[in-house]
């Protein structure tokens, strides 16, 4: 296969990626609302999940802004020692591996905190799950002590 049609198969995996996870992290902040109280307050985990679904927004701009800057940045350096040595316009550049970190540092850190965001709220179904659970176990206790206790 050829690079360029790898590339652009790399373009589709990480544009697809960056669709779903904001599709995602929508979700995510969808279901802190299940959370809240009447007083419109959250349980410790779900306001950490919040605290990173915001991180994934902001990278999720900084991935796109950063790279574009980087970009940016490079192509202008290399139009101008282009036009210095032979005066015409860059039509051809060779693009180092490094002028995409800044772009995947933020395409990583994006994918993280989505994925610390949805542990937080597992996190929560699971406290609920075993409190829950205790609760009944509770319940069941009370009931059968008072059934066993005899009456004088």
């Amino acid at each position: 296969m050829k690079a360029e049609k790898l590339w652009d198969r790399y373009v589709e995996y990480t544009a697809d990626l960056t669709e779903h996870a904001r599709k995602l992290a929508f979700a995510a902040a969808a279901i802190c609302w299940f959370f809240k109280t009447p007083e419109i307050t959250f349980p410790p985990a779900v306001q950490l999940s919040l605290v990173f679904i915001v991180l994934f927004f902001i990278f999720d701009v900084l991935h796109y802004a950063g790279g574009a800057i980087t970009l940016r940045m490079y192509l202008e350096r290399e139009e101008q020692k282009h036009w210095a040595k032979t005066q015409k316009e860059l039509t051809d550049v060779l693009k180092p591996k490094w002028v995409d970190t800044t772009a995947t540092i933020f395409a990583a850190a994006k994918t993280l905190v989505l994925l610390i965001a949805f542990g937080c709220l597992i996190t929560e179904f699971g406290y609920r799950i075993v409190q829950q659970r205790e609760d009944k176990a509770a319940q069941k206790t009370q009931t059968t002590a008072r059934t066993a206790t005899p009456v004088p």
